[in-house]
Order: structure tokens, then sequence, then C-alpha cells
């Protein structure tokens, strides 16, 4: 088969490579490039498999210096690259090639290429236990490429680099990729940025899973567990981002093996493509049985203590369970455009001044070193002050139950509200949010959009130990002076934060994907907007 390897977008070339004879695509899987249209995308993957073309995929950051490589790069590069790979639809059997780009020697591959593919070979082994299996490929010298596949068997293929005059390239014919020199030829819309290639057979080649269902097509499938988690890739090893409820509808794109199912789905309006379990969906709708099920939809009015007593103010440090009541403090009019909204969102984190008022700093109890923080307290008053409902109290289940049987209550503290903290806002803000405006995202960029325009925007992680305080940060609009954090292709990587907490950020957060902290600290998190 004749291909080509690049680092640009090829779907608008789709049809012309074609045309020109070419049969399949190598694009790259990244978790750190700073090229743009490096990374293959989900949109690109079907449109290419739309048009005719096979898809080959390499991972590869830099790959060129001795820190690229070892035991620990290379836990961290196949843990990526499995779920880049589940993005973009590929499907069991399917291949992903790393690269090692540059003419190592014997001693260099024994110090720390060989360690980085046996990280590589043994991530993947756990991956695909329970999940589906991908082959392992490496992009190199021929002296790379015969030390892994043939005296090693740590890699299934091999790519063979376009430098013939690397270390036994020359020399080696073992390969099922041949990458062949451009000369600065340009073709179809990627210019001068692509090699030719030719493979050989079954180089791991595919279609991503459900290319062609497109739109809102795909059979329906409906949920049979009392929830059942949504994953990145098809493996239960990898990340849940969504949770989908029992008896809710989804659309089957396609099957990743006879465990997993690609599927497109809706969670609180956003949005999510993804894998999940096949044997927790009937081809019928089933009725709903749990308690659960049966209470989500239930209405309940927004409720705030009274302000009696004069209510919150920033330089105290009490009356917590009140709304701010001061005079002359901002607001944000949700009618009015972006520009102005955003204009009111950046005075209200100022007029708050979480950095040095008493009202949000940390207290620490002197006899038992117990510090209480206040991120909940924070993130209620900052959309208080925009006309955005969260809560700082909720009622409790017996007034939800008075309000169901249509006897309405006054809020009266620890009788019929009680306050919420981060983990109970995460829990609100799934059940009740969309009843007063929130909607749940599936990724950051649409979380930082929602703000720069004006609406507001949420991170709020559950802590996975009983008991202990989750976080809650409210994403805010960018300036000239302070930018969310974007990779190559504009992706935000990070949003432009504001929190209270162990420390106190007017622009800042916790660190840097801090919801994403040491495997199990949050048992779950979600990113939520309220335009």
């Amino acid at each position: 088969m004749q291909g080509i390897s690049t680092n640009r977008h090829a779907d608008s070339s789709a049809t012309c490579l074609l045309q020109a004879g070419y049969q399949f695509v190598i694009r790259y899987h990244s978790r750190t490039t700073t090229q743009p249209q490096k990374r293959l995308t989900p949109k690109e993957a079907a449109e290419l498999a739309r048009a005719g073309l096979k898809i080959a995929t390499v991972y590869q950051d830099n790959a060129r210096l001795p820190m690229d490589f070892g035991a620990t790069r290379g836990a961290l590069d196949a843990n990526s690259a499995y779920v880049y790979a589940g993005q973009v639809g590929q499907p069991d059997g399917s291949a992903i090639y790393f690269a090692v780009d540059t003419d190592f020697s014997r001693a260099q591959i024994n110090s720390f290429i060989i360690p980085y593919f046996q990280a590589i070979k043994r991530v993947f082994t756990q991956l695909a236990n329970n999940g589906i299996k991908l082959r392992i490929g490496v992009y190199g010298s021929g002296l790379v490429c015969r030390m892994l596949k043939y005296d090693l068997s740590l890699v299934e293929l091999s790519w063979l680099a376009e430098a013939t005059g690397w270390r036994e390239s020359s020399i080696y014919q073992d390969w099922n990729v041949k990458q062949i020199r451009n000369d600065g030829e340009a073709l179809c819309n990627v210019g001068v940025y692509w090699q030719g290639c030719v493979g050989n057979d079954n180089f791991g080649q595919f279609v991503p899973i459900g290319f062609d269902v497109t739109a809102e097509l795909g059979s329906s499938a409906w949920v049979t567990a009392s929830e059942l988690n949504l994953r990145a890739a098809p493996s239960d090893k990898v990340e849940v981002f969504a949770r989908l409820a029992q008896t809710q509808e989804v659309k089957v794109l396609g099957e990743a093996n006879d465990q997993w199912v690609r599927v497109r789905a809706f969670v609180n309006g956003a949005k999510y493509i993804g894998y999940v379990a096949k044997r927790f969906l009937a081809t019928s709708q089933p009725q709903a049985t749990s308690l659960t099920d049966l209470v989500v939809g239930l209405q309940a009015p927004g409720v705030h203590m009274p302000t009696s007593g004069g209510g919150g103010k920033r330089s105290v440090a009490g009356r917590w369970a009140q709304p701010l009541a001061e005079l002359g403090q901002p607001t944000r009019d949700p009618n009015s455009n972006a520009a102005v909204k955003v204009q009111s969102l950046t005075a209200i984190g100022d007029w708050l001044n979480v950095e040095t008022s008493p009202r949000y700093r940390q207290l620490v109890d002197q006899e038992t070193g117990s510090v209480t923080t206040f991120c909940n307290i924070y993130a209620h008053d900052f959309c208080y002050l925009a006309n955005v409902y969260l809560p700082r109290v909720w009622w409790t289940s017996k007034a939800i139950a008075s309000f169901a049987a249509g006897k309405p209550l006054n809020p009266a503290y620890g009788v019929t509200v009680g306050e919420l903290n981060a983990d109970a806002l995460f829990a609100w803000l799934n059940q009740y949010g969309p009843q007063f405006g929130w909607r749940r995202v599936a990724d950051l960029s649409a979380l930082q959009a929602s703000a720069n325009d004006g609406g507001l925007g949420i991170i709020c992680g559950d802590r996975a130990a009983v008991g202990r305080p989750g976080h809650i940060t409210v994403v805010i609009p960018e300036t000239a002076a302070h930018k969310a954090q974007r990779d190559a292709d504009g992706n935000v990587l990070e949003p432009f934060q504001t929190q209270a907490g162990s420390n106190n950020y007017r622009w800042g957060s916790a660190g840097p994907s801090w919801w994403k902290r040491s495997p199990g600290y949050f048992k779950d998190y979600g990113y939520f907007v309220n335009d």
C-alpha cells in the first residue's frame, strides 16, 4: 500500500490524496506537542475514513533525547496513547507506533530505549485485560527496529525511518512500513509537510469505530445499570469522564470488541462520545426501578438564608451560611451583552478580594491543628453576585419530600436546610443544577468559552476520602494579562480560574489539573457552565 505520514491535518486533502494514488495516512498522537495540527482529531479520523483512506498512528512528543525515554516516561506515554487512540476510535487490533527519532547507539538503546518499550508493553497488556488490544510498533533506525522486534519481541511492528544513514537502516528488510524521503515536493493541502510511506500487508491500519455514523444517527440502546461509567477508551482501567443514569438512551456508534461499545450520549445537555460496557445496555427501553431514579426529577425552589442581622461581609470571618449583603456590592446582569457581562465578572472578582478578605481566610484550630477552608463559600459568593444560583444551603431530604407533596416550607437552619460543602455541591450540580441553568460540559475549551462570553464556569471535585472536603473553583474570563493555558491546536489545557482554599488566588488554582491529582484523591469531578 502507498501512503503518506504528515504532521498536518489531512482531512481536507482526502480526495486529492486518493486521486494521487495514496491509500493510507499516518498521523500523530501526542501529549506535549507545540505544533499546531500535529495531533489526529476524532473528526479528522472520521473524515479520512469516509473518503476511503486507511489510517495508522504514531505516538511522538519529541523522542530525540534520553529524557524522552526510560521506564517512567514509557508508562506515561503508553497510557496517554491508549486514551488518544480511544478518542479517535481505534479498533481492536490496530496499532500505535512509538517514535525513536534519532540514531541512538546500541548502548543507548540498552540504557533507556528498551526500558521505555518494556513499560509500554506492560501497560498495554494491563489495559487489554478487560479492554481492547492494541498492537505496538516502533519507528526508528534499522538497529532499533531489529533489536525491539526481532531480538527482544517488545514490539510487533516496525516502521523504518527515512534516514538511510542511521545504524543498520540500509540493510534492514523486516519492516512493516518504510518511510521515503520527501525532497520538498508539495502535495494537496499538506504542502511539503509529508513523507511517502510503503506499507506491507497488515501494519496496524484501521478505520475508526463508527466513523460512518454521522450527526445523531446510530442505533438506540438504553442503560440497564443503576449508573454506567462512560470512559475515554475501551478499558476499565482508563478514566471515567461521565456517568450515565439508568434507563438513559444512548446512540451506539459501533462495537470495539465483544465487551465494549462506542456510544454518543448526553449528560446534562453536554454531548459525550466514549465507551461503555456492552453488557449494561439493552435494545429496548427498561423501566426505572430504583428509588434514586424516582427522586431525581423532584423539583425544589432555590433557597438562601435570610440576611437579617446584616448578612455576610468580606471583612467578617463568620456568617458563612448567609449570602453577602454589603452596600454597593457589584452584580452581573444576565441579560446584558457578553462584553458587559465579562466586565461585571472581572469587577466581582476584584471586589471579593479573595486573597485578603477575612471571610475566605483559612482557619486553623490551635488545639487539633485541623484546617477549615472556604472554596465553597467563595464559589457561592461569586455566583450570587453574578445572579446565578449555586446553593450555600439546600433543603433536607424531608423538606424536598414535603415540596413533592405540595407542602412548601420556610428555610430553617439545621431543620429544613443545611450547608453544602464542595462534595455536596458536586452532587447538587449533577442532580439539581439543570433546574437552575447549569449544564455539564465535556471539555475545558467549552468551559473557558462560556466564561469568556460572560457566563459562569465551575470545576468541582468530589473527594474520595469519606468526610474529607472536595474542591471547587470558578472559571473566569480571560484578560489581556491572564490567559488560559492552551495546546498547539488552541484546545484549553488549564482554564483561567479563581479560588479560595488552602491558598487563595484571585488568578490561580490549586495547581495544574488539580481535579486529576494523585489517583484516587477525587472519586469524580465535573465541568459545569451557566450561560
